[in-house]
């Protein structure tokens, strides 16, 4: 073979290459990330903490706003979401539009935290109160699965 053929065959193949790792990285990056299951007392901590920001809503709207993106986001950093622009829900990106962007502030803002809602019960389930006595207490279950473990290596 001479060079040119040489070179023709390097260019494909570093051309073939090159395709292969961007179709790699374009699929691996819409792949949805595998979230992590809140514990129960978290669980009852965040609708517990959702509740108050709601009920602060009335009287101080724009604290409310405030803290509803931050517990918002506080459940995604638990969960493990990824937490870049580009990948939080699109909930999350209108509601903080609506939120700082709105003309009619009011109504953005009503808006933002239905839409911080949507993102809330999608994260931790149902915001609806879960009685106290029936959340385990914190570590239960990482007992429960230790003590599973340990039974399957005496089987």
């Amino acid at each position: 073979m001479d060079s040119g053929t040489l070179v023709t065959i390097a260019v494909v193949i570093l051309a073939v290459v090159v395709l292969l790792l961007l179709i790699r990285a374009a699929i691996g990056g819409s792949r949805r990330a595998k979230l992590r299951d809140l514990s129960p007392s978290a669980r009852q901590r965040y609708i517990t903490e959702w509740d108050q920001i709601e009920t602060r809503f009335i009287d101080t709207p724009e604290e409310a706003v405030r803290q509803a993106e931050t517990i918002v986001m506080s459940v995604l950093r638990e969960r493990g979401h990824p937490l870049s622009d580009r990948d939080l829900p699109s909930d999350m990106k209108r509601a903080h539009k609506l939120a700082y962007g709105s003309r009619d502030r009011t109504e953005g803002m009503r808006q933002a935290m239905l839409n911080y809602r949507g993102v809330m019960e999608k994260m931790v389930g149902p915001v609806e109160r879960v009685a106290p006595e029936r959340v385990a207490p914190e570590g239960a279950r990482e007992r429960e699965i230790e003590e599973e473990r340990r039974r399957r290596e005496m089987a």
